[in-house]
């Protein structure tokens, strides 16, 4: 593809020395460029691309895109933004799958992943083609389907357009997406307009990257200016201020005021989800969601407020629910041996805000003689600010807390763990086991009869990782494996 033509349908102008360019792919990685590529120079957090030039050229670059003046050469593409050239370069040389498919974003703190997978089930329902670009990475469309390498929740430029491609190619209509704050600041999303834009809530979260709350708060806000119509969480602080500020139409989500989709007639069912009704303008439609939890309330509605609004049947939208049993790693309840005398869970809350939700919604529906038993730890490189209150959402909610570790990535994991006890309540019952395996044994070699074991914050991941690079690591192998050695001892 002749680089005059990239820009051309990319609205970037070409040089004249370099529009007869044969370009043979596109990459911001120096490590990755081969003959006729297209290099791009991004100014990183911890590494500006135009030091690697030289070596770009040096591996057969055709051309170098620079937003910074003093690296001009005669093979530099100068641009205001590397990033947002980057996403638009990108979609023209996949074929500008951008242009063939609807999209529905969806962004906030928690729920991304639930809303998209309640979506996508109503969609099949519907016999509507939809493919999924997200934390479970589990499409067949992209290149690790089974996560092990996924990275981001919103693929980087370079992953993400090719499989949009591929998406296209296979005539499918429409993506939802999880779209990250990350995704929003850094343009990967500059050519893609959405039907639909969903924001769940907002909490305290990824402050390494964005240092405060108003810069995450308007890198969120970013997507409604993107999209035809906002389905908007206003028991939500900042979804409140999302509908006042956003250029979008604006549908309102609410359990506790009146809005364009409000829920009613809340049924608390325990582990067997909870049933409820949507009244919609004069329409009142009872969903069951079988996912237990107060969130899923607000989850499964927006999912059925943005189908509402693409004017599906909204006997498909009730139907949908009822062989949807939950998202892997969102409260996933393992299937253990029938002999077990006890319940495990699996949830990917990583946040205070995402614990406090999850431990509320088990203490929800154990038993008066029943314990909850928690096993959790905080991330390393990510904010240390949430350790501690986390420690102590963990020691005042639940039974029995074991303290260990999750992704220490460079940090000493006891570092780690000694800023979580920082938080926790005086007198409270916990054990403190660094690492994950051993202290996954440990719960359920001590596990009493009608315990409800959950493993929070890793969730659907099956890696670790620490200071030696990523590992596979998958909870619910742990947890078999453990289970087998017990009962045979038992024997």
């Amino acid at each position: 593809m002749k680089l005059l033509d990239i820009c051309t349908k990319a609205k970037i102008n070409c040089p004249d020395h370099l529009s007869s360019l044969d370009v043979k792919g596109i990459t911001s990685n120096s490590r990755d460029v081969k003959e006729g590529y297209i290099f791009f120079c991004l100014e990183g957090t911890k590494v500006d691309g135009h030091r690697y030039i030289d070596d770009a050229l040096l591996r057969g670059a055709c051309c170098v895109v620079i937003e910074n003046e003093k690296y001009a050469c005669e093979k530099a593409l100068k641009v205001p933004s590397t990033r947002v050239v980057l996403a638009n370069m990108m979609n023209v040389f996949c074929g500008e799958p951008t242009k063939k498919l609807k999209f529905i974003g969806v962004t906030g703190t928690n729920g991304k992943t639930s809303v998209t997978e309640m979506l996508k089930n109503i969609f099949t329902h519907a016999k509507i083609s939809c493919a999924t670009v997200g934390t479970l990475n589990s499409s067949s469309f992209s290149p690790n389907s089974d996560g092990s390498t996924a990275n981001f929740t919103t693929p980087d430029p370079e992953e993400l357009y090719p499989q949009l491609q591929r998406i296209s190619d296979a005539g499918i209509e429409y993506v939802v997406m999880e779209t990250t704050s990350h995704a929003l600041k850094l343009d990967k999303l500059a050519p893609i307009n959405f039907e639909i834009g969903i924001f769940t809530n907002l909490t305290e979260d990824h402050l390494d990257f964005h240092h405060t709350m108003e810069d995450y708060f308007k890198s969120k806000l970013r997507l409604f200016n993107k999209c035809k119509i906002g389905i908007i969480n206003v028991d939500d602080d900042s979804g409140k201020k999302i509908k006042n500020l956003a250029p979008c139409k604006i549908k309102s989500c609410s359990m506790e005021q009146k809005a364009d989709f409000f829920a009613e007639d809340i049924k608390n069912l325990g582990e067997d989800g909870t049933q409820y009704a949507i009244r919609y303008g004069n329409t009142k439609i009872p969903i069951a969601c079988k996912v237990p939890g107060q969130f899923s309330v607000m989850n499964s509605m927006q999912a059925c407020a943005a189908a509402l609004v693409l004017g599906l049947d909204r006997k498909i939208i009730d139907s949908s629910f009822n062989d949807f049993f939950g998202v892997c790693g969102r409260l996933e309840r393992v299937l253990l041996p029938p002999e077990c005398e006890f319940s495990v869970y699996i949830d990917y809350a990583h946040t205070p805000d995402a614990l406090q939700k999850l431990l509320e919604t088990v203490n929800g529906f154990k038993g008066s003689e029943q314990r909850v038993v928690l096993l959790f730890g905080c991330g390393g490189d990510r904010e240390q600010e949430k350790r501690k209150i986390m420690g102590s959402i963990a020691t005042r909610l639940a039974d029995f807390t074991v303290v260990t570790s999750d992704n220490p990535r460079s940090e000493e994991p006891t570092d780690i763990i000694n800023q979580i006890l920082m938080g926790i309540d005086e007198g409270a019952s916990l054990a403190v086991i660094p690492e994950r395996k051993r202290a996954i044994e440990y719960a359920i070699a001590t596990v009493k009869r009608g315990d409800i074991i959950v493993l929070a914050g890793k969730g659907h991941e099956k890696y670790e990782i620490n200071a030696n690079g990523r590992f596979p690591f998958d909870e619910r192998e742990v947890i078999r494996k453990t289970i087998e050695k017990y009962y045979e001892r038992k024997k």
